[in-house]
């Protein structure tokens, strides 16, 4: 029984942290929402384990930066 409390406690301690930490992202940009809410921990964990070039590019997917197409001449 206490298992169960202390599993439902972390549950709504994790609820109550994506609810304050994207609802400002959400309320800005609610089509790319998730693109934050799946890109950004997944950015971290790997600019935190050493993928700085993969974390960049995870990063510009979340936050939508596209390229821009250098036309030659």
């Amino acid at each position: 029984m206490t298992e169960f409390i202390i599993i439902s406690v972390l549950i709504i301690l994790f609820g109550g942290f994506l609810y304050w930490a994207y609802l400002p992202d959400y309320r800005r940009n609610p089509k790319e929402f998730w693109r934050t809410l799946i890109g950004m921990p997944i950015g971290i964990l790997l600019g935190g384990i050493g993928f700085r070039d993969l974390n960049e590019q995870i990063r510009k997917w979340a936050v939508g930066e596209k390229k821009e197409k250098e036309t030659e001449k």
